[in-house]
């Protein structure tokens, strides 16, 4: 049977050189809450794992009381980690800190007053903390984290397993606090201990699993991103644009394409300096996006200028939403040093026509139209129509974007 000082032993090893990773890492990438509880759970189950380690060393309410309260704190810092990284959004209820609360003081009171099955009163909330946990991660296993979130929530669902089993263990042989002791000569305690701590490096496998999918969908997110604006650039568009003509297609709901361009932009960077220029692009991207659609699409595709995707909409409906964009840039003030700046854009629309080029022939169309716009004055929107002129223009009462 395996030694159990040896166990301990190697088992703290392991555990310290994860947590210290997990801390530099978590330290390195602050932006990422889920990654902080993550390490602080590490850092609360090792202190956990060093007293239990010293039991018949130091008084038994440090090595067995304390520990057992600290491995249920560092589940539920973990239960926090995974609800950060699967759903973005803090846990807003309190009751969870609350039933931990109390548990911590009823097992208190139980241990003190050894009280028989006080251990189980702590092992019920640490298998109920890994099936809610493998439940979230069950029903939220979606995107990039799917995969990651599915084999935690296996893991999750095995450490339960293990722990109903020497909860069953400890109310068959060890109900009394004070003999737990002898279970470090009972083979089925010690394998399903092994079988935790297997477990638990798992776990810590994990955790570096989602850290690393986070990263690669940050890497991804801003190589289809512009960095001044935090519009999409123009290889996100053209990728969005050829799946949307794709399904368009298939479904008959055509998208429309408005391309549009800051008047005088160059009038701007040479009176008021490029910072103002780029204070621009920014603010013109801040005012589009409330106007938005969920499914609309947003990308600067050259220095001034940028274009819309409007899935799903009638070539009078695009040049409604053009125009409600257009008077909004006219009407604000962005505030600039000294001097608000005011500026126009012209704008081109155009909707798809697979017999003219696809989504490439629309955008072209789009942009021949933003320049007729330009031709014509400035601040004004120029719809392209695939035969001569559009059909059917007509006022529309609800909102396009």
């Amino acid at each position: 049977m395996i030694n159990y000082g040896t166990f301990f032993f190697t088992n703290i090893v392991s555990v310290t050189v994860f947590t210290a990773c997990l801390c530099l890492l978590a330290w390195r990438n602050r932006g990422m809450s889920g990654l902080r509880w993550f390490a602080g759970g590490m850092i609360v189950g090792l202190v956990k794992l060093v007293l239990q380690g010293l039991e018949g060393i130091v008084p038994p309410i440090l090595s067995d009381m304390v520990a057992n309260e600290l491995y249920m704190v560092s589940f539920v810092m973990q239960l926090l980690g995974l609800h950060w990284f699967v759903l973005r959004k803090p846990i807003r209820t309190r009751w969870p800190f609350v039933v931990l609360g109390i548990a911590l003081v009823v097992y208190t009171i139980l241990f003190l007053k050894d009280v028989p099955y006080s251990s189980n009163v702590i092992n019920i909330p640490n298998i109920l903390i890994c099936g809610v946990s493998a439940w979230i991660l069950f029903k939220n296993a979606r995107g990039t984290f799917a995969a990651v979130a599915r084999v935690t929530a296996i893991i999750l669902s095995v450490d339960a397993v293990v722990m109903t089993f020497r909860a069953i263990l400890t109310n068959l042989y060890y109900k009394q606090a004070d003999l737990i002791h002898l279970a470090d000569t009972d083979p089925k305690w010690v394998y399903s201990l092994v079988g935790m701590a297997f477990l638990a490096t798992c776990m810590s496998m994990c955790m570096l699993w989602f850290l690393v999918t986070e990263l690669s969908k940050e890497l991804a997110e801003q190589a289809r991103t512009d960095p001044l604006t935090g519009a999409l650039n123009r290889r996100a568009m053209e990728d969005t644009a050829l799946r949307e003509t794709t399904r368009s297609i298939c479904y008959g709901h055509l998208p429309c394409m408005i391309v549009l361009d800051i008047d005088d932009f160059k009038h701007i960077n040479d009176t008021r300096g490029h910072a103002a220029g780029d204070t621009v692009l920014q603010a013109l991207v801040h005012q589009i996006k409330p106007m938005m659609r969920a499914n609309d699409v947003l990308a600067r595709t050259g220095g001034e200028e940028f274009t819309i995707l409007l899935p799903n909409t009638t070539a009078s409906a695009g040049i409604v939403a053009a125009e409600r964009v257009r008077q909004s840039v006219e009407a604000l003030e962005v505030p600039f040093e000294d001097e608000p700046i005011r500026f126009t854009i012209s704008a081109g629309v155009a909707q798809l026509d697979p017999a003219q080029g696809g989504w490439e022939g629309m955008m072209r169309r789009a942009d021949a139209a933003m320049y007729e716009a330009k031709d014509c004055g400035r601040n004004t929107v120029r719809p392209k129509a695939v035969n001569g002129d559009f059909d059917g223009i007509k006022s529309l009462t609800t909102s396009i974007l």
